[in-house]
């Protein structure tokens, strides 16, 4: 499908948006603001809205061709935009919500517009300018890129305001240029430029579980390569134990962080978080099939009692737990049926089809969301991962369809040509 430049630079400016290059952050304890103040938030959101709004006027047939291929992906979305109505905090519901319709829209979009290769160079460019940016900013001693409290002392935040988000985000930059440098000729020096600024990044942001994400990532590789050798049936016993290995050692990693670098002298903030999973799972089971509504929990009367023995809390710090919390189990299930079916898909992809390691990435994408969700709460919110894990899924939902419409038409000439 041939796309106009003048929609790509639309494209690459919706992203930006996303990620938040446009939006820059000094360290948290400097400004909560971006530069410029928050109008410049509200400015950027208008203006991701307005070319939305353009883009499904052009293509709102593809909108709704799209949208209808991921029924797990929408049916979870009705859920969230229904929860409005049984929410514990309203005003929080609503407010979150808009982000995250926008978030559907632009998935919807570049599912729709663009393959998955060719999102990831979009995803690799606008990834690489925000780790640029972080080096360029964080060098800046009046910019303030660099965490200044006492806890987080020396740690680098970037343009991203808090140096775990630094980490993420540089995983994913890290991530998407390392299997792309391994599948391309062209610009490869550049490639593994940009994967040594961002590792570099992740090291100065001092996110651990960042480092794990890619240390993860690089050691599935070879897996990935002997799963094409295989059988089938061998094939799903061998992602089912990586996927049970890989959630066990996170798990492991997430619970005892603190005694593995503890040795540092850092502070991360996560400690006690076991006590208030406790708290967590009282609350889940007084409401527990349709939760308290999307972002209806933390700031209501019913979060009380856990905000007076945790006043750092203002999520789960589990995106597991966070989407019980939200949805309940129905959710919960609902989103559990759409994992699978994107593992399986992506499975598909890999055994089928794949030839170069950037065949690999939505599979290896899963590790980040996995992982990342075990000390964070970012399922169901209006952030990259969640960006990322819908858009992947709808564009595979669109290429599986697409598969099967040409394998039938294929047959049917077969038939045709025998009669």
């Amino acid at each position: 499908m041939k796309v106009k430049l003048s929609e790509k630079i639309l494209t690459i400016i919706l992203l930006l948006i996303t990620v938040g290059a446009l939006a820059i952050k000094p360290a948290q304890e400097v400004s909560p603001t971006p530069l410029g103040g928050a109008i410049v938030d509200t400015l950027l959101n208008a203006l991701s809205y307005a070319i939305l709004f353009y883009l499904i006027l052009r293509h709102w047939r593809g909108f709704f061709f799209v949208g209808t291929k991921g029924v797990l992906q929408i049916t979870l979305l009705g859920l969230i935009l229904f929860s409005v109505l049984w929410s514990g905090d309203i005003a929080s519901s609503l407010t979150f919500l808009r982000g995250l319709i926008r978030i559907y829209l632009l998935a919807i979009y570049l599912a729709m517009r663009y393959t998955i290769r060719e999102q990831m160079r979009f995803i690799t460019f606008v990834l690489s300018v925000s780790a640029v940016l972080s080096i360029i900013c964080s060098s800046i001693p009046s910019f303030g890129g660099i965490h200044t409290a006492p806890e987080l002392l020396g740690m680098w935040s970037g343009i991203f305001g808090h140096k775990n988000e630094l980490g993420y985000m540089m995983a994913w930059s890290a991530g998407v240029c390392m299997h792309l440098a391994l599948s391309v000729n062209r610009f490869r020096w550049l490639l593994w430029i940009i994967f040594g600024i961002s590792v570099c990044l992740i090291i100065l942001s001092r996110s651990t579980t960042s480092l794990v994400i890619l240390l993860t990532m690089i050691l599935l590789l070879p897996f990935y390569e002997s799963l094409k050798k295989t059988n089938y049936k061998l094939q799903v016993v061998m992602v089912g134990t990586a996927i049970i290995l890989l959630v066990t050692i996170s798990m492991l990693i997430a619970n005892n962080v603190d005694s593995l670098v503890g040795a540092s002298g850092k502070d991360l903030t996560l400690s006690g978080r076991t006590d208030l999973w406790d708290f967590i799972f009282t609350k889940i089971f007084e409401r527990p099939w349709l939760g308290y509504g999307f972002y209806g929990f933390w700031d209501s009367e019913v979060a009380a009692s856990i905000r007076v023995q945790h006043p750092w809390a203002s999520n789960a710090h589990n995106g597991f737990l966070e989407l019980v919390l939200e949805l309940g189990f129905v959710g919960f299930f609902l989103f559990a049926a759409g994992l699978i079916q994107f593992v399986m898909m992506a499975l598909k992809r890999i055994t089928s089809i794949a030839k170069k390691p950037e065949d690999y990435w939505c599979m290896q994408m899963l590790v980040i969301i996995i992982i990342v969700n075990f000390s964070e709460a970012r399922l169901l919110a209006p952030s990259w991962n969640w960006f990322m894990y819908i858009t992947m899924s709808l564009s595979l939902n669109v290429s599986e369809y697409m598969n099967k419409k040409q394998a039938i038409r294929q047959t049917e000439l077969i038939a045709q040509t025998n009669y």
